[in-house]
């Protein structure tokens, strides 16, 4: 089990099949996304705090989990941004994929209400769509099909910052326009 801390609000972990196993949990398992999925998520935040010092500080947490083509499973723990108010109050999303054929895929299927630009980073690339202007419906039907197609998605400020700091900037302004008419 690797974990990461990407920024102070979000914590990522990558886990083997047998890593998951040992937790007795499988694919089919976590998709069920019941109270035993539920009781996994908190044993891997738990293991995460202890190993990484991240610290929740009692505010909700926000999970996204999604397999790898290996079938090891990416899991990102974000401290939202403003427990207790509606999605409409993040501003950027950020979403993963390893591969850009992944995000042109995504591109086609989803709609975006507003700006979207493509960086890549480390091997990997970043779609960030500025999502003020979505409502709350709008938000999941977005991280809904986000997840059929991404390796990862967070909300988090200061992770959207490090990414146009730090990565390459492939296309500054409606990305996901061009790269769904593709």
């Amino acid at each position: 089990m690797e974990f990461s801390v990407l920024d102070k609000q979000t914590i990522q972990c990558v886990m083997t099949e047998k890593e998951i196993a040992d937790y007795g949990m499988d694919k089919h398992t976590i998709y069920q996304n019941d109270a035993r999925t539920a009781h996994f998520f908190r044993q891997i935040m738990d293991r995460a705090q202890q190993e990484t010092g991240f610290a929740k500080r009692g505010k909700s947490i926000a999970v996204h989990a999604a397999f790898l083509e290996d079938e090891s499973l990416e899991i990102t723990f974000s401290v939202e941004v403003c427990a207790g108010q509606p999605a409409a109050e993040m501003e950027t999303a950020v979403l993963k994929a390893s591969d850009l054929d992944r995000i042109i895929a995504f591109c086609k299927k989803a709609a975006f209400k507003g700006g979207t630009s493509l960086y890549a980073y480390a091997g990997s690339y970043f779609l960030l769509a500025d999502v003020r202007d979505y409502g709350v419906h709008d938000t999941a039907v977005l991280f809904y099909r986000a997840d059929e197609y991404m390796d990862g998605v967070c909300y988090t400020k200061s992770l959207a910052a490090f990414v146009k700091e730090h990565g390459k900037c492939m296309i500054r302004e409606h990305a996901a326009e061009a790269l769904g008419s593709l």
